[in-house]
């Protein structure tokens, strides 16, 4: 008779502590949500929108325009993902998207992938997540740099 009490005490103790532990939250890290890559568009163009900043960023690399060192008007003269707003970023718009890219440890779209600097809307030039100081910006002219388009969501 003991044996069957303990038996059933120790059932009850098991069930009790499975019980507790599935009522527990598990505490898990929340998702980054601040980049959403969509595709849209007649040409199924691949963008990446950030959530914090409201910049849509073209991130196929038939947006990305390899060869250009000066600003130029490549953006607001061509039609990505349906949309025909696109525009030359700021140095430091480009420069925040770099830096939480490389945060994340993430990478965008390039024509070349050992694309070290991008074009901006000045006569400024930031350093991709590809270099060595993704994020920072450097006035010296550069013997090549691409161009990644921007729009407001």
């Amino acid at each position: 008779m003991k044996l069957r009490s303990f038996s059933f005490l120790l059932l009850l103790a098991v069930g009790f502590t499975a019980f507790v532990s599935s009522c527990k939250k598990e505490e898990t890290t929340p998702a980054d949500t601040r980049f959403e890559s969509v595709k849209t568009g007649s040409d199924n163009m691949e963008t990446i929108i950030d959530t914090e900043t409201n910049l849509e960023w073209v991130n196929d690399t038939r947006g990305c325009f390899g060869g250009i060192i000066e600003p130029s008007n490549e953006c607001m003269e061509s039609t990505f993902a349906g949309h025909e707003d696109w525009r030359t970023p700021t140095a430091a718009e480009l420069s925040t998207l770099i830096k939480a890219i490389n945060e994340r440890d993430m990478k965008l779209n390039y024509i070349n992938s050992s694309c070290a600097l991008m074009s901006t809307s000045a006569a400024t030039w930031v350093f991709t997540e590809n270099a060595a100081e993704p994020g920072n910006m450097t006035t010296t002219k550069p013997g090549n740099a691409g161009l990644r388009c921007v729009r407001k969501k």
